[in-house]
């Protein structure tokens, strides 16, 4: 039986709450379909609450410190650093990413893609693009099996909404709406793909939402009358909050792997893909114990037979998939706040199980905070002075981390050709 394709479907902005909470106001009943159908992580955890250090993470299996993207300006991978996707090509996947937003090949995350096609915001699913793209795939365009990268933008504010899906039957607010018209174009989007595929649905980072129109259009008046004395309250990037670092994780096989056909099994000279027993995953199955975000490309190399690297951060979850093991996982979390990396602006956190600790560590006016996650989810009661013992535990387990075998780098900077270029497309997609 050959290795399933896999489609890593990032969705940018996808919350946890709204793929997997109860108050979910959205109708996805794709997304409830794969759910239902395979295995969830509930407490998945980003790296950072920014598109660009979290996709590097993704794909290398690193925090930023590592592999040097700590914004989505100026900055490149780190070269040494090596991409976890050129694991599944060097097993003779064929691997392809369909990108958008700040996802620039000029930040080198086109490494170990067969192909890299960065798209412009407004090319959604449900536009020719879309068409185009499931004609491609009907056409069987990448060699089998193979790994796709997708990354949809439909959800980024402005937020993309059919007609057909903007009345109040289909979500309280803009966020909702926009992704139940997602869900009926992910439908028409899967059923184009080959039984025999592993899907990962996974969110870049979450988002701050306003819960209502009415609050929305309120909040948005007095922005507009204020400017920047109004507090932020609607999107990403300004801090770790758990609306910005809790997404969902979900591993799902389309079909029963039997239908699938492998096309050539080699690539530029490599060993013939092992066989393997059809890939099956408990469905229905919800994991509550921590996951992070670095560890999907680890899990999903695991769970088709290839070696999960060891000189990384991550680790693979596939124990806790289909063995229920408890791995016992904390997680590292930053923010950055603005496009351009200033160093004061950085929030760096630690995130276990029951308690959640952040601070800046080049900005002493801010002071630290701390939440018990069980007690108080929603983070309102800073307990830092109260439990001292307790932040300065997770705090060195930041610094132990920071200062661990894998060495900090002060990054690659673009070119000024390339800062240029990249500017002028952040312009278009509304950040600058």
């Amino acid at each position: 039986m050959p290795r399933p394709n896999i489609l890593f479907l990032l969705i940018d902005c996808l919350r946890a709450d709204a793929v997997l909470g109860q108050d979910r106001g959205a109708h996805t009943p794709t997304l409830d379909r794969l759910v239902r159908s395979g295995v969830a992580c509930t407490q998945a955890i980003a790296s950072a609450s920014s598109t660009t250090p979290c996709v590097a993470s993704l794909l290398t299996g690193t925090y930023s410190f590592v592999h040097g993207l700590r914004s989505i300006f100026g900055l490149k991978l780190n070269p040494d650093i090596p991409s976890l996707v050129e694991s599944f090509r060097e097993h003779g996947y064929y691997t392809a990413a369909e990108v958008s937003g700040p996802l620039f090949p000029e930040t080198n995350l086109d490494r170990g893609f067969n192909t890299y096609n960065f798209r412009e915001g407004a090319a959604y699913l449900s536009t020719p693009w879309g068409t185009d793209f499931r004609q491609r795939l009907q056409n069987e365009e990448f060699r089998q099996p193979w790994f796709l990268f997708l990354h949809l933008w439909e959800l980024h504010h402005h937020r993309h909404i059919l007609p057909a899906f903007r009345s109040r039957r289909f979500g309280r607010n803009r966020y909702e709406r926009a992704l139940s018209s997602l869900d009926a174009e992910l439908a028409r989007f899967l059923a184009v793909l080959p039984d025999n595929t592993l899907v990962v649905i996974h969110g870049d980072h979450g988002e701050h939402v306003v819960k209502t129109d009415f609050q929305y259009r309120l909040y948005r008046l007095i922005r507009d009358l204020t400017g920047r004395k109004t507090l932020k309250r609607e999107g990403h990037e300004m801090d770790v909050s758990e609306d910005l670092v809790r997404v969902p994780l979900v591993f799902s096989m389309l079909g029963d792997g039997k239908d699938g056909q492998n096309g050539q099994n080699r690539q530029n000279g490599q060993d013939e893909i092992d066989a393997q027993a059809p890939l099956s995953l408990p469905t229905g199955k919800r994991i509550s114990q921590l996951a992070r975000q670095i560890d999907a490309l680890p899990t999903a190399l695991d769970l088709v037979g290839i070696p999960v690297p060891s000189q990384i951060h991550a680790q693979s979850l596939k124990p806790a998939l289909l063995d229920d093991t408890q791995l016992g996982l904390e997680a590292y979390v930053e923010a950055f706040l603005r496009i351009r990396s200033d160093q004061r602006d950085q929030r760096v956190g630690w995130r276990t199980s029951e308690w959640k600790y952040v601070y800046a560590p080049h900005n002493p006016h801010l002071p630290a905070e701390l939440y018990h996650l069980s007690d108080d989810p929603s983070e309102q009661r800073n307990l830092a002075t109260q439990h001292p013992e307790v932040a300065q535990l997770l705090q060195r387990q930041i610094e132990d981390l920071q200062h661990g075998p894998l060495a900090a780098t002060p990054g690659l900077i673009m070119t000024e050709a390339e800062k240029a270029e990249v500017e002028k497309r952040l312009t278009e997609l509304g950040y600058m």
